[in-house]
């Protein structure tokens, strides 16, 4: 991510060594990677807009319409929302074609201003810190499992810790640390609760998320799924972070993918 900003225009940065976004060898550019881009660019440009002021908070929507390529540049741009404070649309393009856009706000709010558990919602008992097992979230490197096994809430709920990148302990934990932790949850959740086949793969369509920008890394996470299944050909999963001490939820994280075998996968990628 080490390209330089001009008129809020990036080439994307794509070091296929890198052993988070790559944790195992891709035919595409990861989603992950996507986001962490746009969200850097949007920051720089915020930061220069508003002066250097902190945000609390960031919301995001994310489409993803095509695959990636490695063997082609991918440029991204951020503009502003016309009348919206701190509001960024930002894109993916690959030559002529999109791949990847949505947009990207900040507030000012607190990030740790989401109240105390709401009524009838004990503190949360923290879930075991026992890393999830790799296959199931799509994981080869250990450092890079950021959830914990899978705890069921009586009938109602399915929870997960989240966990710091091993070796990589930081005064705070950030977006990008929690969107690919409630995607490696999501990605568990069809496996273990939709019985997806441990060969499917999971193309991600969209990503929704509004979480604390900067969060104290003292503050133990949880992710949180209300027990549900959307009917249709899509994974949904939209799932709570709350706060494992307090039972206080402190944002939201939703994602959309297709699951598809081996065959199906061919078939798309070459299409």
């Amino acid at each position: 991510m080490a390209a330089s900003v001009i008129e809020r225009f990036r080439e994307l940065v794509v070091d296929e060594s890198d052993p988070f976004y790559f944790d195992h060898p891709l035919d595409h550019v990861p989603g992950m990677l996507l986001f962490s881009g746009m969200l850097d660019l949007a920051v720089r440009a915020d930061s220069a807009r508003s002066r250097g002021r902190r945000a609390g908070r960031v919301v995001a929507g994310l489409d993803f319409t095509r695959f990636c390529e490695l063997d082609r540049g991918t440029t991204l741009s951020c503009r502003p929302v016309p009348g919206r404070n701190r509001a960024w649309t930002v894109a993916a393009r690959q030559g002529a074609r999109e791949v990847c856009a949505g947009s990207i706000a900040f507030t000012d709010d607190d990030a740790l201003a989401a109240g105390p558990p709401g009524p009838g919602r004990p503190p949360a008992a923290i879930p075991p810190s026992r890393q999830a097992p790799a296959d199931l979230v799509h994981r080869h490197r250990p450092e890079n499992i950021l959830v914990g096994e899978p705890v069921r809430r009586g009938r109602g709920a399915v929870e997960a810790a989240v966990l710091r990148p091993l070796g990589r302990d930081r005064a705070a934990w950030s977006p990008v640390e929690i969107v690919e932790a409630g995607r490696q949850f999501a990605t568990l959740l069809e496996h273990s609760e939709h019985g997806r086949p441990m060969d499917a793969r999971l193309l991600w369509v969209s990503l929704r998320l509004d979480v604390p920008f900067r969060l104290d890394g003292a503050v133990p996470l949880l992710l949180r799924w209300p027990v549900a299944r959307v009917p249709g050909p899509r994974s949904r999963c939209a799932a709570t972070l709350a706060d494992a001490a307090t039972g206080a939820d402190l944002g939201s994280l939703a994602y959309e993918a297709y699951a598809v075998d081996a065959e199906r996968y061919e078939r798309t990628r070459s299409s």
